[in-house]
């Protein structure tokens, strides 16, 4: 006949396999507490930056509404050249600028590298700096976008910026939605006036007219 197991021992193994339950049952919410942190930490930083880049648009707007300004003389130039003045696709702009690229910014710069602006001191470009015809003409004629007919165009800024701009929850990488805000800039003859409510949209892709 086989010797009984020690009731002592059995004792220790049942509180042993309890210690083991416990253990993995504190680890489990351990983790979980230290993702949801992580998680909200994101969150807070996400929510953050969406404020950042609303500030970093409108910023950029303001200096739009300057460069353009002073350089009313050059309206038309700036609007028959799209590929570098315009990142708005539309049917008289197949290839618009794009300056949330390391290449479309190389081609704008070599052009006007005053289209593009370092808001926060990091040597960075975080915003650029656009300008577009407004619809000008009266019907029957045909829109004519690269050219001004009543010294009004609209002016724009998009935030680039790769400190001002929140990241992806998902993935911790930049999110690419780009953020516009722009405006009608009227030339008056003496000055420059400002006349129209600015205006903020995202998008993943280009902007479209």
């Amino acid at each position: 006949m086989p010797p009984r197991p020690s009731p002592h021992r059995s004792a220790r193994g049942a509180t042993l396999l309890l210690v083991v339950l416990l253990v993995t049952v504190l680890l489990g919410l351990v983790a979980g507490v230290m993702a949801y942190a992580s998680s909200e930490r994101t969150r807070a930083v996400s929510f953050a930056r969406a404020g950042q880049r609303q500030g970093c648009a409108e910023s950029g707007l303001q200096l739009a509404r300057g460069y353009f300004g002073r350089n009313y003389g050059k309206w038309n130039t700036f609007l028959s050249a799209p590929s570098v003045y315009d990142p708005i696709r539309s049917p008289t702009n197949a290839s618009p600028a794009d300056p949330r690229t390391a290449l479309g910014r190389a081609a704008i710069k070599a052009v006007n590298p005053a289209l593009f602006a370092d808001l926060d001191g990091d040597g960075k470009d975080d915003v650029y700096l656009y300008i577009r015809d407004n619809e000008d003409e009266f019907k029957p004629l045909a829109p004519e976008w690269n050219r001004d007919n009543d010294q009004q165009v609209v002016v724009g800024a998009i935030c680039i910026s790769e400190t001002l701009i929140p990241r992806r929850g998902d993935t911790n990488k930049l999110d690419p939605n780009a953020l516009a805000v722009e405006g009608i800039l009227q030339y008056n003859g003496g000055g420059q006036a400002y006349t129209a409510q600015s205006a903020g949209g995202t998008g993943s892709g280009n902007l479209n007219r």
